[in-house]
């Protein structure tokens, strides 16, 4: 069975988990309502006012599976988990059209890490230089 994925951080193309989206179909740039923060590494989104910029993809099944390993998220134990998959409302850029689609939300308190204001981690890494 195929889904619809939203990603917005370290599994974007030219990221340094990309390779884990191998399989997936991509269907374009997209946007979803949240709050997007540097929490080192990697980013996190968080429900909120804001926009968050990433990319729609398309995927199976088992795709989800190995990419709740990478994003260590436990459906048996969601409190343990690092991210949670939710579905989330997401505007695709290209028509302006709502879809449903999986996202990987930070599933832990974002107090004291840096908001990324504008919402683009591609941007945010450019504009730091890396």
């Amino acid at each position: 069975m195929r889904d619809l994925l939203f990603v917005y951080g370290t599994l974007l193309p030219g990221l340094r988990l990309h390779a884990a989206m191998q399989g997936g179909l991509p269907r374009g740039p997209a946007s979803c309502e949240g709050r997007l923060f540097d929490l080192g590494d990697y980013p996190g989104l968080r429900p909120g006012p804001g926009r968050v910029i990433g990319e729609l993809y398309e995927v199976d099944d088992a795709l989800l599976a190995r990419l709740d390993a990478v994003e260590e998220y436990q459906p048996a134990d969601p409190a343990a988990s690092l991210y949670l998959r939710q579905r989330v409302a997401v505007q695709r850029r290209v028509d302006g059209a709502t879809v449903q689609a999986w996202a990987y939300l930070y599933n832990r308190s974002a107090a004291g890490c840096a908001r990324i204001p504008h919402g683009d981690y591609w941007r945010y890494l450019s504009e730091r230089g890396g």
